[in-house]
């Protein structure tokens, strides 16, 4: 495993984050039922392979990822760095955090991240709230997730942010022109989710027959046209990575490692032997040619989404 600097914080973290969404069970059950036994297995195998640390929310079941987390990790506590997400209202923050430490049986966690902005509230009064939790001991490090660049400006007003979670992925390039630029300039680190885009950039899905009835049916990345100018870029990307020896996911997962300013994308796997696969993006890279490439060819379809909603077309009202 390698390992990067997390922001001004002194600790070294993994590559690769491990997300524990799935393991909340709800927007994911299209293909099959999540078994919590098989999600600790998950977990602990992480850890055993070097990856130390792990993201889950209190939107994640309802809090369900955060006791599955804690529970496959205490015996273990000292080997990872725990990281759970809020929504932004100071109300909602003061009182998930209660929830989040009792669901995962510790006094304090170690990053604590707004999961989205409050477009009702300023963000000194969101940043504020975190660093209340910070100062009182229930929390050592605040990141936000899903802020704009002007968002994160405000946000250091207030408080240190250590990191920005933002999705990006080969085609999902929102952040390429101002958040990653600012949190590269500011030591912020950028821990994106969906790097391999819900499955499609593990060339799960070539056509729209092949999504699931969950929430990957709802990405705009599936939506009829933009599929199957994705799907182009996936073979191509599918044929560089068999002259590596690797998968089209390992190759997905490379590209987003050796992006500038990414510090660890987060991986979903919801059993061991995704994550085996998963870990086969990490010690090796794409040639500047081909980085060049699809980065090029993924730039193409990104500039044809429309951004004002997340990936999955909802936004904060």
């Amino acid at each position: 495993m390698e390992y990067r600097k997390l922001g001004n914080t002194g600790i070294d973290v993994s590559v690769l984050m491990l997300g524990a969404w799935a393991f909340g069970h709800d927007a994911w059950e299209g293909e099959r039922k999540i078994q919590d036994e098989e999600s600790v297995r998950t977990i602990q195998a992480a850890l055993d392979e070097g990856i130390n640390w792990i993201d889950t929310a209190a939107g994640y079941g309802g809090g369900y990822s955060e006791k599955i987390v804690g529970q496959a990790v205490k015996d273990r506590r000292d080997d990872v760095v725990l990281a759970s997400k809020s929504f932004g209202t100071p109300t909602a923050i003061h009182s998930t955090i209660d929830d989040c430490l009792s669901n995962m049986g510790i006094d304090c966690i170690d990053l604590y991240q707004i999961h989205y902005p409050d477009p009702k509230v300023p963000i000194a009064d969101q940043v504020g709230a975190m660093k209340d939790i910070q100062e009182a001991g229930k929390i050592r490090f605040i990141g936000v997730s899903n802020f704009t660049a002007a968002q994160h400006r405000e946000a250091l007003e207030t408080a240190r942010i250590e990191t920005s979670q933002p999705p990006y992925n080969v085609f999902w390039r929102e952040i390429d022109d101002d958040v990653l630029p600012f949190c590269r300039d500011s030591n912020i680190s950028v821990i994106p989710y969906s790097p391999l885009a819900q499955g499609l950039l593990a060339g799960r899905f070539r056509s729209k027959n092949d999504v699931p009835e969950d929430i990957r049916s709802k990405n705009k990345l599936m939506a009829p046209g933009i599929l199957e100018e994705c799907v182009e870029v996936v073979n191509r990307l599918e044929e560089i990575a068999e002259a590596h020896g690797k998968s089209i996911a390992q190759a997905a997962i490379a590209w987003t490692i050796q992006t500038p300013g990414i510090t660890a994308p987060i991986i979903g796997c919801r059993k061991p032997d995704q994550l085996t696969e998963n870990l086969g993006g990490v010690g090796w890279r794409l040639s500047d040619d081909e980085y060049r490439e699809i980065s090029q060819a993924g730039k193409a379809v990104s500039d044809k989404l429309d951004f004002s909603t997340n990936m999955w077309g909802w936004a904060p009202s």
